[in-house]
């Protein structure tokens, strides 16, 4: 082989520079999805029934009643109680459309 022959074979700078850039795009997204999945586990396993419970009550109630803001005495860092209020938000706001399940 000669030098010739090795420089038609090698790959191009910017096609490695590529497949980096791809590949630390791909490890940012798992450990952003390996991330929720811990909290969701965490917070799952601490969250007790009634905080769910409740959670979701203030959601439909907002709802009904077309408030925007979430109420101050709810965790937003939790992430079960943010989803089981925004259910509850969802579903108030759409029983009082008269377009609710019932």
């Amino acid at each position: 082989m000669t030098m010739n022959e090795d420089n038609k074979k090698s790959i191009p700078l910017y096609t490695k520079a590529g497949w980096v850039v791809a590949w630390l795009v791909m490890l940012a997204i798992a450990a952003m999805i390996m991330r929720n999945c811990a909290g969701a586990i965490f917070y799952g396993s601490k969250t007790e029934k009634e905080a769910v419970e409740y959670s979701y009550a203030q959601g439909k109630k907002a709802g009904q009643t077309g408030l925007k803001e979430m109420p101050p005495d709810l965790d937003l860092d939790n992430p079960v109680l943010r989803k089981s209020y925004n259910k509850g938000y969802r579903e108030g706001l759409d029983g009082s459309m008269g377009t609710g399940k019932q």
